[in-house]
């Protein structure tokens, strides 16, 4: 893959070749794609940060710090969430980015995000969010549409927003929108205690199918790098994992009985090849294969999004395959009898704010 981002990641050894102009492209993408964090710990741990400009250690050391910050506050959230709802008897399951710092994947290196992401069952999700809500965090203003949207549709209620902290919570009742035909119920999914508080997580083959279903089922991409590099992160350790059978056939095994493996064949297919694991893609390829549109159509479109500096810097081509993927993530998620008049509801919707922000007869000029 061609992505600077992505090769410097996988072969940190290329800090030793890059020009000041390539840097300047690291430090801009990589503020973009949240990786700045990311790229200084493969620099580090590889022990090449010595070759990074001194104009350029700067923008890495920041991020870092921030990070660093960032560890700290999660663990004091997770403790505030955990008092909250475990009290209550509600079972909590942590995550994507927070779940990576509470169990210590090597993904919490310089990953920075912006919310935290829980799972409670389905009937509790009405007491989580008013117990919540006694601690200080609340919605932002919610139309009676966007309320139908998120507890009719979605797998999700609309994000909470401590009042305080700014602290963002995404309470999920799924990891699918109940639209999804692809959707099932959540506690099929394997967890396991964490030690620092009285919470769950999912085990590490289903954290990497929880992260590859919500990479491959979006249509918006803006932290498509530091999202497959997660999933490169979580493949090694499970591979790396002692007495347990390859992680490959764990990972297309589980999909499967989860019926979720058109999702994580498409993950398996781009991890693998950064991986260099040529048997398992050639394997993966074939099972990707059989399905014309997604081979022909979705993979180019990912690859573009997974080696393209900036995607807004695509062909006509390229912009026809983003397209397509916005679209397919929109037909994944509902069925067209109710995709149709969603879409035309925001369109009508966004139309109506966009003239509501024009000036009016000059005004303002």
């Amino acid at each position: 893959m061609s992505n600077l981002l992505i090769s410097l990641f996988n072969n940190p050894e290329l800090a030793k070749k890059l020009s000041m102009y390539d840097w300047s492209k690291v430090v801009s993408h990589g503020r973009d794609q949240n990786m700045l964090g990311r790229i200084w710990w493969r620099l580090q741990s590889n022990s090449v940060e010595k070759h990074v400009p001194d104009r350029v250690v700067p923008h890495f050391t920041s991020c870092n710090l921030f990070v660093e910050q960032q560890e700290i506050n999660i663990n004091r959230e997770l403790e505030d969430i955990s008092n909250t709802l475990v009290s209550r008897g509600i079972d909590t399951t942590v995550l994507k980015g927070a779940a990576y710092i509470a169990v210590s994947s090597s993904c919490k290196h310089g990953r920075i995000f912006n919310d935290i992401d829980i799972l409670v069952d389905h009937s509790k999700i009405r007491d989580a969010e008013i117990a919540l809500m006694t601690q200080g965090w609340f919605h932002k203003k919610e139309t009676d549409y966007d309320k139908r949207y998120f507890r009719e549709w979605m797998h999700e209620i609309q994000p909470l927003i401590h009042k305080d902290r700014l602290t963002t919570i995404d309470l999920h009742h799924n990891i699918l929108p109940l639209t999804n035909k692809k959707h099932f119920n959540a506690d099929k999914l394997k967890t396991i205690k964490l030690k620092q508080v009285p919470l769950l997580t999912f085990d590490l083959v289903d954290r990497f199918i929880h992260s590859a279903t919500h990479l491959f089922t979006e249509g918006e991409f803006p932290h498509a790098i530091r999202d497959i590099t997660d999933l490169i992160i979580l493949y090694q350790e499970l591979d790396g994992e002692e007495e347990t059978e390859s992680a490959h056939n764990l990972i297309l095994e589980r999909s499967k009985a989860l019926g979720l493996d058109d999702y994580v064949h498409l993950a398996l297919l781009f991890v693998l090849k950064n991986l260099d694991k040529e048997l398992e893609h050639r394997q993966v390829e074939s099972l990707v294969s059989k399905n014309a549109i997604t081979f022909y159509v979705t993979v180019p479109a990912f690859k573009f999004v997974f080696t393209a500096d900036s995607i807004a810097q695509g062909n006509f081509i390229n912009n026809v395959g983003l397209f397509w993927l916005y679209m397919r993530s929109h037909l994944i998620k509902m069925p067209l009898h109710v995709l149709i008049p969603h879409i035309c509801r925001k369109f009508i919707h966004n139309m109506k704010e966009k003239f509501k922000e024009e000036p009016v007869n000059g005004a303002n000029k």
